[in-house]
């Protein structure tokens, strides 16, 4: 192999070492702070929370509310499905959260596009079945009933960002279809419910933007974005930007507008805002 395809191979597993790498702040390593009484808020989710494929509303959050005395987890997977999620609670239990802010379903989309999508995920993600729409219903009210159950926690759950920016397509929809029966199994179990998704749409249809890129179908594509953020030292917003896209970097993964409304939802939660 010559020094081109070394430093090829090299910059591939860097890459993927840095996005796969899970933030310090896990529940596995988190520590009460030493002598200070901390609200500890647990966000549990997959890599829109894990934050090393886009940016980091966590770390966000973290720097706008620790000194107002909130310690963050960061409990997310990059690739996770619901049923990967209920199937973590454990360590998000053993933290004895005072808060838990959950965002999942986005991978339980992806994973019904294409044959591809759904194998790559099975086998990854260890799945027991195929994903479907009720699939993801019944793990998420497990997964709440268990928090609830086990936890004397406060607990909030975002619906899902959007996927693409193309109204027509069936991932835009299906973000949406499942961001309603988000707001269902939220209702049902009493906690609350953060409009993420319904604060996205009305930012593009208030927008009026033109472009309609189609989502990114194979996981594999999202290689890139990270690629040219840990590699070749671009930002997530020029990324953003060289894309086209208003609210991700590739079409799913948020940028840094599309996570500002993440904060400025959950600190309200945090703080006990009315929300709407």
């Amino acid at each position: 192999m010559g020094i081109a395809g070394t430093l090829a191979v090299a910059s591939a597993g860097y890459t993927v070492y840095r996005f796969s790498r899970r933030p310090a702040n896990t529940p596995t390593h988190f520590k009460p702070t030493d002598g200070l009484l901390k609200k500890v808020v647990a966000c549990l989710g997959d890599s829109h929370t894990q934050g090393t494929m886009a940016h980091n509303f966590v770390d966000d959050l973290a720097n706008e509310l620790n000194e107002e005395g909130y310690e963050f987890i960061n409990a997310g997977v990059n690739g996770d499905l619901s049923y990967n999620a209920l199937h973590r609670i454990g360590e998000v239990i053993e933290t004895h959260p005072d808060y838990i802010i959950i965002l999942i379903g986005t991978n339980d989309i992806l994973a019904r596009l294409s044959k591809s999508n759904e194998l790559h995920f099975e086998l990854k993600k260890h799945l027991p079945q195929k994903p479907t729409e009720d699939w993801f219903i019944r793990n998420l009210h497990e997964l709440i009933w268990e928090l609830k159950q086990q936890t004397e926690a406060k607990i909030a759950i975002l619906s899902l960002p959007l996927i693409s920016e193309d109204e027509d397509s069936i991932a835009f929809k299906r973000a949406i279809a499942y961001s309603q029966d988000i707001y269902e199994v939220a209702k049902t179990h009493g906690v609350t419910y953060l409009p993420l998704n319904e604060w996205q749409l009305n930012y593009l249809q208030t927008k009026r933007y033109e472009a309609k890129r189609p989502v990114v179908r194979s996981p594999f594509a999202y290689f890139i974005p990270s690629f040219k953020h840990y590699v070749l030292g671009k930002s997530w917003e020029e990324i953003s930007e060289e894309a086209g896209l208003h609210l991700t970097i590739d079409t799913v993964h948020q940028n840094k507008r599309a996570t500002s409304m993440i904060v400025t939802l959950v600190r309200s939660f945090l703080e006990g805002d009315e929300i709407y």
